[in-house]
């Protein structure tokens, strides 16, 4: 095809650029037909359920894809990857696009429209009309998910909702619809695969678990309708005069984005976002509790001793308050490192495949670039080492709470900010940990489950058994050396969200348990729903403030922390503020801050060059420094910047200068 975007929609194209969805499976020697693609009912669920793929490719915690252009955590300025380094460092272009996003998600749509008129042209007759219907019903979800992926990085995009063949003439290639239109299509979708009777209500035990269900479809709709009453979208989109030049959408015109805000957004999504927490609770879909946390550390055959985790300085486990604390330290452990078959039933739509390959799937790639550089010494020489480079920021660290539930800046109970980089002058019994600073001491349980600093333990069992004392200061261990390559921390900061407590190194043993991404957790549909309420209370609603608290203090009592209540809400944060807030504490590197920050059209503030942080692990590149030569505050090493125009990701010049009716983003 000469046009990428025939390429794009065209079913010759489709029939050879397998890479989106790989149904093919016919004997190497004979040509692939259509007919060889529905040959038999497990060549058509082959085909559909292959595009499924793209929620693994797009999963938005791997550290090397798009969304972590934000500010939660930084990586070796090598490993960034042009692609990444390009939007984080402001400097993508059409012509720097080179992920493909664009043409992979299109593509995928393509083969589901290519199924669908195989599926109504062939007609199997093996096949009955429960199974047609259900097919049908998850093709509507696979295009409902990759247009969500389109939209939200590209802002509104073209709609194609039938097969396109090889004689779509250039004047019938359609433009970018309004963003409204796009987002009604989706819901569109999303409501017609959860209508269909033949679509399981929640997760199954079986070979269809990761599929769609009508939970997942209500999950889904419910953050497609945040996302569009968020600011960016509802009167605050920083470029009010983009528009088509020729295409128009039926009902808008040439008008790609609404200008004015609308509170009925809001209302829509607070609507969806109640409706998916109600059927995710009737389907088992429930949030991880301590109790949950004490049998997985039991049936992963942890000591007694280690079934509270590692020592957190600060904290008497031998007291009722402190082992209570420590049990929520575990808990938020477990849940991005365990899946549905140890008791997490708090996954609401998983995947296990990040598009990496084998060695890669799954939470694996995060892992070994978290752990330490080196962990334990291999019976044969040399050491089993991780890659030591995905470093929470300073701002990250910072925006934790304290144990009361606070942010540090604004509890009175905790140090003063002008020691925050001093030494604690704590000790694990007889052990001084004086390298341990007092920013480290006195925080909330996620902090000590997803945070590594120098001098805390990392375990409970990683070595031998044994716990893991981190320094980040030893050139020989994980400080800095000019020996190690790239594998350099950058901010004095290890992340440790995906490193489960039953993780144990030996001398002749490095294996790292897999688990699978978490795409939507039940968490997150607490939070939109705050997030709904708290926006229509800011909005005039007054009644709406007791609803927001209340579905965030669902959040904050599972991680241990106290409720809030409308005396909170003063002049240091709004209700707004603690919605913001939480989502960045409980949502940690998880994918959504990248999204956040654009749609609450505040990444010029969180993003720009030289706001990112942290302590001096690298960038002063001393070897074996001082605790007080580590322990001060830096900028981080990389080239990081903000341009106005990142609210949308350009599209490939050549598909822009190939359809007549295509705009590209503004700014570019």
């Amino acid at each position: 095809m000469k046009s990428i975007i025939k390429s794009i929609l065209a079913a010759t194209a489709l029939l050879t650029g397998v890479s989106a969805c790989d149904y093919l499976d016919v004997a190497p020697a004979k040509q692939p037909t259509f007919e060889d693609a529905m040959k038999d009912k497990a060549h058509v669920e082959g085909w559909i359920y292959s595009c499924y793929k793209t929620v693994g490719t797009t999963a938005p915690g791997n550290r090397r894809n798009e969304e972590t252009a934000a500010d939660e955590f930084v990586v070796p300025k090598a490993w960034v990857g042009s692609y990444f380094g390009n939007i984080a460092n402001a400097t993508i272009s059409p012509s720097t696009n080179q992920r493909q996003r664009w043409r992979e998600l299109y593509g995928t749509i393509g083969h589901v429209h290519l199924f669908l008129r195989e599926l109504e042209r062939q007609n199997p007759s093996f096949l009955t009309s429960a199974e047609k219907e259900l097919y049908r019903a998850h093709a509507d979800f696979i295009k409902a998910f990759n247009y969500y992926k389109l939209l939200f990085w590209y802002g509104p995009v073209p709609i194609v909702d039938e097969y396109a063949g090889s004689d779509l003439t250039m004047d019938r290639f359609p433009g970018r619809s309004h963003f409204d239109y796009c987002v009604d299509y989706i819901v569109s979708l999303l409501d017609r695969a959860a209508a269909c009777e033949y679509m399981p209500e929640g997760y199954e035990m079986n070979e269809t678990y990761g599929r769609a269900n009508k939970t997942v479809c209500a999950a889904l709709k419910a953050r497609v309708l945040l996302y569009a009453a968020s600011p960016l979208w509802n009167g605050e989109f920083p470029y009010p005069e983009w528009q088509n030049t020729s295409f128009e959408t039926p009902g808008y015109g040439r008008e790609l984005v609404s200008r004015t805000f609308d509170v009925e957004k809001w209302k829509r999504a607070r609507k969806a976002c109640e409706e998916a927490i109600e059927i995710a609770t009737r389907n088992g879909r429930r949030m991880l509790d301590i109790e949950d946390a004490k049998t997985m550390a039991k049936n992963n055959l942890l000591p007694a001793g280690q079934q509270t985790g590692c020592w957190i300085p600060g904290v008497d486990v031998s007291t009722e308050e402190g082992e209570e604390f420590a049990y929520r330290v575990m808990l938020m452990r477990y849940i991005n490192a365990s899946n549905e078959m140890d008791g997490n039933h708090e996954m609401i739509f998983a995947t296990n495949d990040n598009g990496l390959g084998n060695d890669a799937q799954g939470t694996k790639e995060n892992v070994i670039s978290s752990l330490p550089r080196r962990v334990i010494q291999a019976n044969g020489g040399g050491w089993r080492e991780g890659y030591c480079g995905v470093c929470p920021t300073l701002n990250a660290v910072e925006a934790f709470y304290t144990k009361d539930g606070k942010l540090p800046k604004n509890d009175p109970a905790f140090t003063p900010e002008s020691e925050w980089l001093l030494s604690a002058g704590v000790a694990k019994g007889d052990e001084a940990r004086p390298e341990i600073i007092n920013l480290n001491v006195g925080r909330e349980p996620r902090f000590y489950a997803w945070i590594n600093f120098d001098g805390c333990d990392i375990g409970p069992r990683l070595v031998n058994g044994q716990p893991l004392r981190l320094n980040l200061r030893s050139s020989e261990l994980s400080g800095y050396t000019t020996s190690a390559g790239n594998n350099l921390c950058q901010t004095g900061y290890l992340c440790n969200k995906w490193i489960a407590p039953k993780i144990e190194w030996t001398g002749n043993s490095n294996d790292i348990p897999n688990f699978l991404w978490s795409v939507i957790r039940m968490a997150e549909l607490y939070l939109n729903l705050a997030e709904c309420y708290a926006e229509l209370y800011m909005h005039g609603d007054g009644a709406a403030l007791t609803d927001a608290l209340d579905n965030l203090n669902v959040v904050r009592r599972r991680a241990g922390i106290p409720e809030l209540t409308a005396a909170d809400c003063g002049n240091d944060m709004s209700i707004r503020d603690w919605v913001r807030a939480e989502r960045r504490n409980e949502l940690f590197m998880e994918g959504h801050r990248f999204y956040d920050l654009r749609r609450w059209v505040v990444a010029d503030k969180y993003l720009a060059a030289g706001v990112r942080e942290g302590l001096d692990s690298f960038v002063g590149k001393t070897m074996n420094p001082s605790i007080e030569e580590f322990n001060r505050r830096v900028k981080v090493d990389g080239d990081y910047a903000w341009d106005n125009r990142l609210y949308l990701l350009p599209v490939d010049g050549d598909d822009i200068y190939k359809n007549p009716q295509m705009v590209q983003a503004p700014g570019y």
